[in-house]
């Protein structure tokens, strides 16, 4: 491949680079005396509960959730919410328009003026995402849910036989148990294992 046709295409995957994601910030919200609640925030980022305050189990769907502008919390729920883990959805739709045109512009002047070279590279161009994904192969599009459940016998800590990874989440979605499952308290995610204790038990989605 010709140094100018390499040049004009590192160029261009750079233009086309995804955004970095937004830095998380945390949120209080609470349901006081059992009423409904909303908390005003941008949630484009995504939202995730990251502690729970209360005794009331906080269940996503059931007793919090949240829409465009908004987290709502209701029967006691009562918990900290962190925004803005999520990579942001695209924007830039005007951007890409412009630059794949820049790209078919900036190949056909390459191969115009370098038509005599020869490309012994016999790697893989550059995608429309630039050079490499840039999410180390784990982005937001390419992930399946993982749904499970898991219980703690007798009271005793239970490790789940569960990973989170690095760019995952996890949420807690139906309590089985007559105990509260607190996250931090009665459920957690340690060096990236799931697990559950004080008789904990509940199904859980990874995604």
């Amino acid at each position: 491949m010709s140094r100018l046709l390499a040049t004009l295409l590192l160029g261009i995957g750079a233009l086309l680079a995804p955004p970095p994601a937004n830095a998380s910030t945390t949120l209080r919200c609470e349901s006081t005396d059992g009423r409904w609640t909303a908390c005003r925030v941008d949630t484009n980022g995504g939202v995730t509960l990251s502690r729970q305050l209360s005794r009331a189990g906080c269940w996503q769907g059931d007793t919090w959730g949240y829409d465009r502008n908004r987290i709502w919390v209701t029967n006691g729920c009562r918990a900290e919410f962190r925004i803005g883990d999520r990579r942001p959805s695209s924007s830039g739709d005007h951007q890409g328009a412009v630059a794949g045109a820049l790209i078919l512009g900036a190949i056909a002047g390459a191969v115009i003026a370098n038509h005599n070279d020869r490309d012994d590279d016999r790697r893989p161009d550059c995608g429309p995402r630039g050079c490499g994904d840039g999410w180390g192969g784990s982005g937001w599009s390419g992930g399946r849910e993982r749904h499970f459940t898991c219980e703690s016998r007798e009271g005793r800590m239970t490790w789940c036989r569960q990973t989170v990874a690095r760019r995952e989440h996890i949420e807690l979605t139906r309590q089985l148990s007559r105990g509260d499952c607190q996250y931090g308290r009665t459920w957690g995610v340690d060096r990236g294992e799931v697990w559950v204790d004080r008789g904990c038990r509940a199904e859980f989605v990874i995604y």
